[in-house]
């Protein structure tokens, strides 16, 4: 299974479902898909790599952290990120060890589109399957 994104349809927010053919690849694509909501991708050229921990009691909830930490890297301290890698470990509830590649959001350069006010737990879904994963979640705008 190709890994990607796309938006479903929802009147006022951005749903969205990321998949891989591992979990990892998944959050990845979810990060990818965050960022691509906010500012088109296509002119982002990675020169600079940004390490980003994350941690949940359980899948749902490193889903979360990790978006929202992603999410903060984006809004607060203006980089745009086009390229992620992740490693996810399960010891005591999940951690999430994850390589954010990017650069420093210029809107002379950057297309904006939209802004996200946060991401949220309604509509989050991850789901698993041999070779397959798919994680659902909405974005506030």
């Amino acid at each position: 299974m190709a890994g990607g994104y796309r938006y479903l349809d929802h009147m006022t927010d951005a749903v969205i479902e990321a998949y891989g053919s591992t979990l990892e690849e998944a959050f990845e694509n979810a990060a990818k898909a965050l960022n691509d909501t906010m500012i088109d991708l296509k002119g982002v050229k990675p020169d600079r790599e940004v390490r980003i921990q994350a941690s949940g009691h359980d899948l749902q909830e490193l889903l979360f952290d990790w978006l929202d930490k992603v999410m903060l890297l984006l809004v607060a301290d203006g980089i745009v990120m086009s390229e992620f890698s992740v490693k996810i470990q399960q010891d005591n509830g999940y951690s999430l060890e994850g390589v954010a590649k990017g650069e420093k959001l210029n809107l002379q350069k950057h297309h904006y589109k939209v802004e996200i006010k946060a991401v949220t737990y309604h509509e989050m879904e991850i789901r698993q399957a041999s070779g397959s994963a798919t994680v659902r979640f909405l974005l506030d705008l």
